[in-house]
This record gives C-alpha cells, sequence and structure tokens, in this order.
C-alpha cells in the first residue's frame, strides 16, 4: 500500500470520528436542553428569570456548534488538499 493512499484512508477515518464525535455531542446537548425546558416549565420561578437567558445561551450553543464543524470540516478539506497534491 503506498503512502498516499494510507494518508487518505487515515484522514477518512479521522473525518469518520470527528463527524461521529460530533453527532454524539449534539444529541447529548439537546437531551440536555429537553430537560432544561422541562425543568424551566414545572418551576414559575425559575421561568420568569431564567428563560431569557437560557434562551441567549442556547442560541451561542448553536451557533458554536454550528462554526466549530464548519472549521473542522475546513481543516480536513485543506488537509486532504495537501495530501492530494503531495
Amino acid at each position: 500500500m503506498d503512502t498516499k493512499m494510507m494518508q487518505k484512508m487515515m484522514l477518512e477515518g479521522m473525518r469518520t470520528f470527528i463527524r461521529g464525535s460530533l453527532d454524539a455531542m449534539d444529541s447529548l446537548q439537546e437531551q440536555m436542553i429537553k430537560m432544561w425546558k422541562m425543568v424551566l416549565e414545572q418551576s414559575e420561578s425559575l421561568q420568569k428569570e431564567g428563560e431569557k437567558a437560557f434562551n441567549d445561551w442556547l442560541e451561542t450553543l448553536r451557533k458554536s456548534r454550528e462554526e466549530f464543524r464548519r472549521n473542522m470540516d475546513e481543516g480536513l478539506r485543506k488537509l486532504e488538499e495537501v495530501i492530494g497534491s503531495g
């Protein structure tokens, strides 16, 4: 097996691992969001005080996840270009 083929296989393995990890993280965060929404719905005093902060936090979390995923995809694409041109 030549070096270039091995590098491509390693890159594809990295991509698969990273995507799987990010998908698992997304799933965990979605479960956490459901739990916090349930807590807020059941506690009127927390709901009044915390709903805006919670929604702001969720939006920041969503944007950060999307940005991280885009950056990882871009980094892997650039690594793939370097391997392909080498």
